[in-house]
């Protein structure tokens, strides 16, 4: 029996029943409140006043049906529960009461009325049960709402797939990070958006994910955007079986594309900073060698050159010939140290390249064995670059002895071009702005080099020859006069295919340049008397 107090209204036209219900309850004087209506009128307010903790209703009332009570138990403070009474046992009045949300259905009698309190008991615990029903409804909806709120506005792509790969749901964000609608992509296959060289990887990490289910983290794929273009995603993948026994897969991915491009630009500026800093070193190093080299090889040279102009015999002549030739030899390696370190003062002028490479063509055919071809397409109307001539004519002799040693062995082309090219992009590996430049470009048919070779072609001191053969600066040396020039010099090689150099210069092309040039335009040219050499 329910001890505590309750409130209760009945409904009911016929005074007899009414009076028989209100005596079942004497029993429970003090824990029983009863108020009476006979009409729907007086019920309705009654209920406008007070609100009942249970409802005893007769289905047939003077001026209507009970069950127009109904809506009225069931309001948006959570309602009470109602028991319909009736006088005859009507099924369809019955199911029409219950359709209406009444609790309990009583055909009246002198014993069911007599049991009323004990009905009551029972129609009380059974609200209880829908009354918490209800809250535990409200409560999951309530969290269904919250949970997708946040998934929908959440900046990673959460997604679920079936067996097959195929979508299911993609929350909003999908849009966001790879340009489709969600709707666009259901019950498609995910891995179509994944680029197809990290879509088998992707499909086994999956396949591991619904054999082993749990959380998986996935490796960092590309995924394409609707746009072609790509963007890296941090993915985890969570395996799970619905209560269909279904067998699904919830994905978790972060776009991490801004972060890769924050930590290359990093990488690139640390490796700029250990370059300089390298470079810095080494010029240092190079700069006070050269120096002292220079005080030991001055008076060598000197007095060699002396004794030269006195020698009488021929065999001391020809000793004090190769002294002199080991010294000159030494003092050029002495100012290739010098441009190194940036010791040296370049004289700079407006120089016409064209004429500088037919000049140095010449030199390179006499000095080329014939196992290699020469081929040039020179452009004579490229704009002229402010340079020193003879620093110039080093990077150039410097970049076809390289190539002469990568085809030594085996004999081929050696390719130079010199034109105008406008740069909208930097190309792959170079600092440039964009703009025009004068590029001379040296190619051979050579072994080539692989990346780390490559890598490393222009650090000081790295070679690839033997003990004996080179120092190592020639490279080195070409990049940093290209620079100090205000240019660049960009490798190209792969394995069996040839190297190609291409140098970046920035050209003479304003009247202003000209005249902090000094010389005008047709001194530019006035080089010695060449012409195109034929090859």
């Amino acid at each position: 029996m329910n001890r505590r107090h309750i409130n209760v209204l009945l409904v009911e036209d016929d005074e007899a029943h009414a009076e028989l219900i209100q005596r079942a309850f004497e029993p429970r004087d003090g824990l029983v409140s009863m108020k009476v209506a006979r009409t729907l009128r007086e019920a309705r307010a009654e209920l406008a006043s007070c609100r009942p903790d249970l409802a005893l209703i007769d289905l047939l009332l003077p001026d209507g049906r009970g069950t127009d009570l109904l809506p009225a138990s069931a309001g948006d403070d959570g309602g009470f529960p109602v028991v319909i009474l009736t006088s005859q046992g009507d099924e369809e009045a019955a199911v029409e009461a219950m359709k209406a949300g009444a609790l309990n259905y009583v055909v009246k009698s002198w014993e069911t009325l007599s049991d009323i309190p004990q009905i009551v008991d029972g129609a009380l615990r059974e609200w209880g049960h829908v009354v918490e029903r209800r809250r535990a409804e409200a409560a999951l909806a309530a969290r269904e709402r919250h949970y997708r709120s946040l998934i929908e506005n959440a900046q990673d792509v959460i997604a679920v797939v079936d067996r097959r790969n195929l979508l299911r749901y993609a929350s909003p964000a999908l849009e966001r990070v790879l340009g489709w609608r969600p709707e666009e992509r259901l019950g498609r296959d995910l891995l179509e958006l994944v680029h197809a060289e990290d879509r088998p990887a992707v499909g086994r990490q999956l396949e591991r994910t619904f054999r082993q289910p749990g959380s998986h983290p996935l490796e960092e794929s590309r995924w394409q955007h609707r746009d072609g273009s790509l963007r890296f995603l941090e993915v985890i993948a969570s395996g799970h079986r619905e209560a269909d026994g279904e067998q699904r897969v919830v994905i978790n991915a972060r776009d991490v594309s801004d972060r890769r491009r924050a930590e290359a630009e990093r990488q690139q500026l640390e490796e700029q900073l250990r370059h300089s800093q390298r470079w810095e070193m080494i010029g240092t190093i190079s700069g006070d060698i050269a120096a002292e080299f220079n005080n030991v090889l001055t008076p060598i040279l000197g007095f060699a050159e002396l004794a030269l102009r006195t020698a009488a015999d021929k065999r001391t002549r020809q000793g004090l010939e190769r002294i002199v030739d080991a010294a000159r030899r030494a003092r050029q390696l002495s100012d290739q140290l010098l441009a190194l370190s940036r010791q040296a003062e370049p004289q700079r002028k407006a120089i016409q390249l064209h004429l500088l490479i037919f000049d140095a063509l010449k030199l390179l055919r006499a000095s080329l064995p014939t196992t290699i071809d020469i081929h040039h397409r020179i452009d004579p109307d490229c704009a002229p670059v402010m340079a020193d001539p003879a620093q110039l004519q080093q990077v150039l002799m410097n970049l076809c002895t390289n190539a002469h040693h990568a085809m030594r062995d085996s004999g081929g082309t050696l390719d130079l071009e010199l034109a105008m090219v406008d740069l909208e992009e930097r190309p792959k590996g170079a600092r440039l702005a964009p703009g025009s430049y004068v590029r001379l470009s040296i190619r051979d048919t050579g072994h080539g080099m692989d990346p780390a070779t490559r890598e490393r072609a222009l650090e000081p001191l790295f070679t690839t020859k033997g003990t004996g053969e080179k120092t190592g600066l020639g490279l080195s040396v070409t990049q940093a006069i290209v620079v100090s020039h205000g240019g660049e010099l960009v490798v190209e090689s792969e394995p069996g295919e040839g190297t190609a150099v291409h140098v970046y210069l920035p050209p003479i092309t304003a009247a202003g340049d000209w005249l902090e040039a000094g010389p005008p335009p047709q001194d530019a040219v006035r080089l010695p008397p060449s012409s195109p050499p034929r090859m």
